[in-house]
């Protein structure tokens, strides 16, 4: 398994997505890519501790357990870091926030908001994540105006933010063989750029790729790519 891993800030004065993978004892691995939320303070620390807290938590405790119901217990944890977070610093803070927890032939993913999962075989797309957001709920319903993309564009339902998660964190297990590719990208980057493309491209043209639309998004934009 290849790991490839990009974060840029785009034309905002502060990078506030959040990447991790780090390899996991029991032959685990967990990927995550957290989007500091907008309208709130301290973006770059909520993504950043909701990544470290769910790491920290699974790393010894998934030795001989329930893999779902720890997994969503480690995000449970990092939404009460958050809450704690937030009471310290005195102000609201909050992330969006897909992960991966792989091992063998297994992929056990997860997501809070709008950052989204990409499972891929043989150039055919076999699971893209839907949003948590105000416009996945009204396309739902039917078409979505203009009027109400401008204005509920950008509004999740769901995130790690200290407040209870009201629905239960949905996890999914994808199968995956060699050859597949996971991808996690941050809506910066999937708003702004053709994701499609990326599966067919080296890790030194994706990465030249983002470089040049640095100065072209306006978020914030990350993506983490694994080749199974």
């Amino acid at each position: 398994m290849e790991i490839f891993t990009f974060s840029a800030k785009g034309r905002r004065e502060n990078n506030e997505d959040y990447v991790l993978s780090r390899q996991l004892l029991s032959g685990y691995s967990i990927h995550l890519l957290a989007d500091g939320m907008g309208g709130h303070e301290h973006g770059e620390i909520a993504s950043m501790l909701a990544c470290e807290a769910i790491a920290g938590y699974l790393g010894p405790n998934l030795a001989n357990s329930d893999i779902v119901s720890t997994l969503q217990q480690s995000v449970i944890n990092a939404n009460s870091m958050m809450l704690s977070k937030s009471q310290e610093l005195g102000a609201k803070m909050g992330t969006t926030i897909a992960g991966a927890l792989i091992q063998g032939n297994k992929a056990n993913i997860f997501w809070l908001g709008d950052v989204r999962i990409y499972h891929f075989r043989r150039n055919e797309l076999l699971f893209q994540s839907e949003d948590h957001s105000i416009i996945s709920e009204l396309k739902k319903q039917g078409t979505v105006s203009p009027k109400e993309m401008e204005r509920y564009g950008n509004i999740v339902t769901q995130s790690l933010s200290g407040h209870e998660i009201e629905n239960n964190i949905p996890i999914t297990t994808l199968n995956i063989i060699p050859g597949d590719l996971i991808l996690l990208c941050s809506d910066g980057l999937w708003r702004n750029l053709d994701i499609v493309s990326f599966k067919n491209l080296t890790k030194t043209e994706i990465t030249n790729q983002l470089k040049a639309h640095e100065k072209d998004v306006e978020d914030n934009y990350s993506i983490v790519r694994i080749d199974v």
